[in-house]
């Protein structure tokens, strides 16, 4: 399974009082991205791919209550959006699935 961690370059709020996963995440691209929001299940599929599930469409499936097979190309495609705007990377195999603090 592909195992993504959040880019060292963005920035990530979560609204206080939101459930567990969060139902709004503010992101942005340091220094000069778009701040970008994410809401609903948008940001149920980045808060569980930013915590290095190792299965991200699964983990999305058990949080909202519906089957894997129903929600998993859904969540694939929209992992490979996010992929490509610099919100979240593929963390390299075997390595931390958290980008770790800056030295």
């Amino acid at each position: 399974m592909t195992r993504y961690r959040v880019p060292a370059r963005v920035a990530h709020v979560l609204v206080d009082g939101d459930p567990v996963p969060a139902e709004t995440v503010y992101l942005m691209v340091l220094p000069d991205g778009e701040p970008a929001v994410l809401r609903d299940s948008a940001a149920v599929i980045w808060s569980a791919a930013s915590t290095g599930e190792d299965d991200v469409s699964s983990a999305v499936a058990a949080m909202v209550g519906l089957p894997l097979a129903e929600v998993a190309p859904d969540v694939e495609r929209f992992l490979d959006e996010l992929v490509s705007l610099g919100l979240i990377e593929v963390a390299e195999p075997g390595g931390p699935s958290v980008t770790p603090p800056p030295a």
